[in-house]
């Protein structure tokens, strides 16, 4: 769905509910709230790796860990970076950016240090990092590098320290919400018409167009199931075409 029927839907159920009418600046924030409110929902269970329990609603299937991967598939990056060696050798070579859950770092192809295919890095705990670094049998090499991911001072960034510490260019695989959904409009006759050119998309899958639905209704104090909001779509192309 576009975010225009999505914003219509809305205002179909909240105007059954007596709710009024939502206004373009209300919609946009329940909007963005909602899909990174399924977004985290899917990045927690990527995270845990494990199945949760059954969803009862629109598609009637459980969300396991391989859908809530391409549910928010749009999210996740593939970049590669340049890491500056820091002047303290116990930092390794550090890069700070934004990221919400760093899935995998590969060491790229260098001739100055003989690599010709990309490296996996191992990710290791805090915990376990300096005894690695002080074992005399499995100290990082360029052969099996490893990495430990922090939070930056005091901000949401992550700070990804590589090591050895002559690491130079690395590339990194992670998780981003980075969207800001927008049902943009002009006005005609004094009342809002919907302008798809200054709009925004949801970028979340389409899959789950209908929990959006439902969850955006829920901040605005209406319940309504899943399977409702299907029959109700189902009625309406039915409408339409006849």
């Amino acid at each position: 769905m576009t975010i225009d029927e999505i914003y219509r839907l809305v205002q179909t159920f909240a105007n059954k509910e007596q709710r009024g009418f939502i206004t373009p600046k209300d919609f946009n924030l329940l909007a963005k709230q909602a899909e990174l409110e399924l977004y985290n929902k899917r990045l927690s269970m990527i995270l845990e790796k494990s199945p949760q329990r059954k969803q009862a609603g629109l598609y009637a299937e459980s969300l396991s860990p391989e859908l809530a991967e391409l549910d928010i598939a749009h999210f996740l990056f593939n970049t590669r970076i340049s890491v500056a060696n820091q002047s303290v050798s116990s930092n390794g070579s550090a890069v700070s950016f934004d990221a919400d859950y760093i899935e995998s770092i590969f060491l790229l192809p260098s001739e100055d240090h003989g690599i010709t295919t990309n490296i996996p890095v191992e990710i290791v705990s805090r915990k376990d990092v300096n005894q690695i670094l002080r074992s005399s049998l499995v100290k990082p090499s360029i052969e099996y590098p490893i990495a430990l991911v922090s939070r930056s001072s005091n901000t949401p960034r992550k700070l990804i320290s590589v090591f050895p510490e002559y690491v130079s260019r690395i590339n990194v695989i992670y998780y981003l919400y980075d969207n800001e959904p927008k049902w943009d409009y002009v006005t005609v006759a004094g009342k809002p018409v919907y302008n798809s050119a200054g709009s925004t998309q949801f970028a979340i899958s389409s899959r789950v167009h209908g929990e959006l639905v439902v969850k955006i209704l829920e901040y605005l104090g209406v319940t309504i199931r899943e399977a409702d909001l299907v029959q109700y779509a189902q009625s309406s192309e039915i409408k339409a075409d006849s």
